[in-house]
């Protein structure tokens, strides 16, 4: 059954992974718990998927994967009869073209359950998955198109500056007002 949350839904080994590779000025914004504990752990500058034990091909560890939000390429969401798979597409792990829900050849590269970049889920949690690839995906693009606070502020002094000289054309402010409002806007 998968989970979603904050770091209070990872298990103890994920949460343990997780400690060792997150800096100190990382926060956690969400995290999703997919099939056999593999989880995609969303920080605020990067995404983790971390992925324990024996269906990872890493019986006795982990595989901890990184992507930066301005590196993800595309999230894809694919589901069969049962199960499905969130995969995180970037230039270096490209969509994986047929995939094998079969662990039984833990080696082969296009394992959903061994391929860094993917997190198995079951086709039932879907839905509660969602808001939360939602999220992913703003992330995403958010960091693609940044909003710089400078860029916001000077929109933000030119309209409020475009406003108070109308009114001032209108009739509505006085000189003296006009200029006070302007003095107000650009700080001085």
């Amino acid at each position: 059954m998968g989970k979603v949350g904050n770091e209070l839904v990872l298990s103890s080994r994920v949460y343990d992974y997780l400690k060792n590779n997150k800096s100190e000025d990382e926060t956690v914004l969400f995290c999703i718990v997919g099939e056999h504990d593999q989880s995609l752990i969303a920080l605020n500058k990067r995404l983790l998927i971390i992925k324990p034990g024996f269906m990872a091909n890493a019986s006795f560890g982990a595989k901890v994967a990184s992507f930066f939000y301005k590196d993800i390429t595309g999230i894809e969401v694919n589901v069969g009869l049962a199960v499905g798979v969130i995969e995180i597409l970037t230039p270096s792990y490209e969509g994986t073209r047929e995939r094998s829900w079969i662990g039984a050849n833990l080696g082969q590269t296009n394992n959903v359950f061994v391929v860094s970049n993917c997190i198995p889920i079951s086709k039932k949690d879907l839905n509660m998955f969602k808001p939360y690839i939602d999220k992913l995906r703003k992330l995403v693009e958010d960091a693609k198109h940044p909003q710089t606070e400078t860029a916001n502020k000077g929109n933000d002094i030119a309209s409020q500056l475009e406003s108070i000289a109308k009114l001032y054309k209108e009739g509505i402010l006085t000189e003296e007002e006009y200029l006070k409002a302007k003095k107000k806007i650009l700080g001085d």
